[in-house]
């Protein structure tokens, strides 16, 4: 199924962060920074609220990414079919107990946090296509050849 070595299983924390995209990292502090700085913008020169969520909400979330790129592909590969399971759950609870916002029923109220369980599906369903497509045995493509007479 997955080919690892024993050391895969091994590698600490530290190893772990050493391994990070720093590249990748830098680029996506240097995008949310402008985002503060365009939410800034947007609120005329003053930090109203958009600006306050927007940076908080990269201040929670960024670390967040980090948290959970320290899970291996395997971890994410074995609680693929649960995920999506779950955010299906939490789309059927959206239709039936959802606030209603300009017409629709698109987010669920957790009180401290608003949810929109639509954008959890599209990862989820990356997730659980990946597995369908990992177990999935190969099978030979067939070419077709068209002749013109």
């Amino acid at each position: 199924m997955f080919q690892h070595t024993k050391l895969d299983n091994q590698l600490s924390i530290i190893q772990k962060i050493k391994n990070l995209d720093y590249f990748l990292l830098f680029f996506i502090i240097l995008l949310g920074a402008i985002s503060i700085f365009t939410m800034y913008s947007t609120d005329g020169g003053e930090i109203l609220f958009h600006t306050k969520s927007h940076f908080i909400k990269f201040i929670v979330f960024f670390p967040m990414m980090i948290f959970m790129s320290m899970f291996t592909i395997k971890f994410w590969h074995k609680l693929s079919y649960f995920i999506y399971f779950m955010v299906l759950v939490l789309l059927i609870w959206v239709s039936i107990f959802g606030v209603e916002a300009s017409g629709s029923k698109r987010w669920i109220d957790f009180y401290f946090i608003n949810l929109q369980p639509s954008e959890l599906m599209k990862v989820a369903i990356i997730l659980c296509l990946a597995k369908y497509y990992h177990r999935k045995k190969n099978y030979k493509f067939y070419e077709v050849t068209f002749s013109v007479k």
